[in-house]
């Protein structure tokens, strides 16, 4: 089927959500059927006399069409799947033994053109995650032995080398060794602007090469690359189920029965078995089954292009609810490209020997502080195989061994963890360099502090506007949580506008964890905004966790449930102002399909719409939840005053929300 839409019990047949695309077979088919349904209404009007023809004629487009309904339905019986196709499928036989094979062939013909349409209608949904879903090559190039061979990626490990040609596809994770190029890393980021590569810099599986030849040292393939675990997630968000389900999931446990018992009423009152067939056509729930799984496949595509993965529905429909964002410090706020600033060593050290001691603890870590200190170092990269033993305190350093030595860097409650005393003129250059807006680093050895260091961010270029845009869109609580020193953290947040009194220093990640359980049971609905190293148990805490997300930290992508693949704040407004209009959509289009379900009941019970009419009924009805769901593309990132691009650009006018 090309659109899930199972529920418990309760699936959707061929005839209600597509059974594929329209290719040149069923295009065939379809065309036969209404050959054949065409020269069976013409013999009916002009050779009433030759019954048998008409028959003939209604029975071979009905084959065509009806039975691939029925065999449907007898298929989800017998796995014992409540189907919607019961009730088109009990119509077409009804009108049989009636002998009206011209509205049984007419039934047929009507649900298979629906499914075209409707087929039509969901690819258009669709189109956005296609997108980003494109196969990856299951080939390479390799370099083996001075000679280019190819091999399937199952075969390649990291250390390998790939010839990555002009207008391939990029396989793997890696480094460039060789060559020049721009590559093209919208299926990543949303970003369509191609992006210079050359020796040493990263590429990503899934981005395409354009103009030049290179070759790429592979680090991952497969899931195990950036684009694999973005594949992942959004397999993971197709299937997942929203909240608002499981009405159709109670619904299915009564519906059948319900609709066939109303059209027995029916047939009893009236004694027209007409319009009994009639309320099973209309009666069939497809508009209603597709109402919310139409709506969050459009959304989540509409996000994709922008860069803004989103792991399920859920998380579509929470954005209603939002009414706190809490925000992290470094990387989410700020930049997270640290850079050192100071360094103060004691105890007869220099300044190069306290950044080489500190890149001997740090080096096989990915945390912002590491990679500003392994950069400062002297000798950057050569460290690692110096430290034979690492342990990580999330949100207070690292601990390593080097040979005998014991080295820890870190904040001043590690040195307390840790035993390490902190001497009065640590603590004055610790105040110094908080007063001035720099994050003090400790170094020590053994017992010893040997040195301070002091690290400066930059807040992100777009944090104040978010937070205004938060603001305008109604949140009523903004905070900023942090590990950092108190004074780095007030200045941060006073660029940020964000209100002293929400701000919280001096966390640890279990601590931040803590403060978005208070916010919750005190009623709050809350959206945590992290980096995705050290955020972890917050991200997922919250109602939503949304992620700073890059090509080159694939965290991010584990550990929360929205991730901003473009490596800025600026989309978070947009996504859930997305999330919200997806709720509405979903509201409409369900109170939509019930009114208008009841309504052409109503009809064929009192005789006014034909079989042929509730046919056509019924796939209207469809056809306009799912145009409602498709337009959420068209609307979901728009232009606000003093907001970033928007998709319609100045001066343009979003459609309105709903039907």
């Amino acid at each position: 089927m090309a659109l899930e839409c199972d529920t418990h019990g309760w699936s959707c047949s061929p005839s209600c959500c597509g059974s594929g695309g329209l290719d040149a077979r069923e295009a065939v088919r379809i065309g036969a059927a209404g050959v054949l349904l065409g020269a069976a209404l013409a013999a009916e009007h002009f050779a009433l006399s030759l019954p048998i023809p008409v028959a003939v004629l209604s029975l071979g487009s009905l084959v065509l069409t009806g039975l691939p309904i029925i065999v449907g339905t007898v298929q989800g019986l017998l796995q014992r799947q409540r189907n919607v196709g019961e009730l088109a499928s009990i119509a077409i036989v009804a009108a049989l033994y009636l002998g009206e094979f011209t509205v049984a062939a007419e039934l047929g013909f009507i649900m298979a053109l629906g499914e075209v349409a409707e087929e039509y209608a969901h690819r258009r949904s669709r189109r956005d995650i296609e997108a980003i879903a494109a196969d990856t090559p299951r080939y390479a190039f390799v370099v083996r032995d001075g000679e280019t061979v190819r091999a399937a990626l199952s075969e390649i490990g990291p250390g390998d080398r790939v010839l990555v040609r002009p207008g391939d596809v990029v396989p793997v994770d890696g480094t460039v060794a060789t060559g020049t190029s721009a590559v093209d890393e919208s299926h990543l980021t949303g970003e369509s602007i191609p992006v210079e590569k050359g020796p040493g810099d990263a590429v990503y599986a899934g981005t395409i090469n354009h103009d030049g030849a290179l070759q790429v040292t592979v680090l991952r393939v497969g899931d195990r690359s950036a684009y694999g675990k973005i594949m992942q997630m959004v397999r993971e968000a197709e299937e997942r189920r929203p909240p608002s389900r499981p009405l159709v999931d109670r619904l299915a446990v009564v519906y059948t029965p319900v609709m066939l018992a109303a059209a027995g009423v029916v047939l009893l009152a009236t004694g027209d078995l007409q319009r009994s067939i009639s309320l099973l056509i209309v009666a069939c729930p497809c508009a209603l089954l597709l109402a919310t799984p139409s709506a969050v496949l459009a959304a989540i595509g509409a996000g994709a292009r922008r860069g803004v993965l989103i792991r399920g529905g859920e998380y579509l429909e929470a954005c209603s609810k939002i009414d706190t964002v809490v925000f992290d410090k470094t990387g989410t706020l700020t930049l997270g490209d640290l850079h050192v600033t100071k360094v103060v060593p004691f105890c007869g050290r220099t300044v190069e020997g306290v950044l080489r001691v500190a890149a001997v603890a740090e080096a096989g870590s990915e945390h912002p502080v590491a990679r500003a200190i392994l950069d400062a170092a002297p000798e950057p990269g050569s460290h690692a195989a110096d430290a034979t033993e690492m342990h990580l305190h999330p949100g207070g350093g690292i601990e390593a061994r080097s040979g005998e030595a014991r080295i820890v860097v870190g904040s001043a409650r590690l040195l307390a963890l840790t035993g390490i005393p902190l001497p009065e003129e640590a603590r004055a250059v610790r105040d110094t360099l908080a007063a001035s807006g720099v994050t003090p680093v400790f170094v020590a050895v053994d017992e010893e502090v040997v040195g301070v260091i002091g690290l400066q961010d930059r807040l992100r270029p777009e944090s104040v506007e978010v937070i205004e845009r938060l603001r305008r869109e109604g949140i009523e609580t903004i905070a900023m949580l942090t590990g950092d020193h108190e004074v780095v953290a007030r200045r941060v947040a006073a660029e940020a506008g964000i209100p002293e009194d929400a701000v919280y220093a001096g966390l640890l990640p279990g601590q931040k964890q803590e403060y978005v359980e208070t916010l919750q049971t005190g009623g709050r609905t809350v959206c945590f905004v992290g980096d995705g190293t050290n955020d972890g148990p917050a991200l997922a805490r919250a109602d939503i966790g949304v992620s700073i997300g890059s090509r080159e930290d694939t965290v991010a992508l584990e550990t929360s449930h929205v991730v901003l693949m473009r490596g800025g704040l600026a989309e978070l407004p947009d996504f859930l102002r997305l999330g919200k209009r997806a709720a509405r959509t979903i509201t409409a289009n369900v109170l939509f399909a019930l009114a208008f379900s009841f309504s052409m009941i109503a009809l064929a019970a009192l005789g006014i719409l034909s079989p042929a009419g509730g046919a056509i009924a019924h796939q209207a009805g469809t056809l306009i939840v799912l145009a409602n769901s498709a337009s959420l593309a068209g609307r979901a990132f728009v232009d606000l005053p003093g907001g970033r691009f928007g998709r319609h650009g100045p001066g343009s006018c979003p459609a309105a929300d709903g039907l």
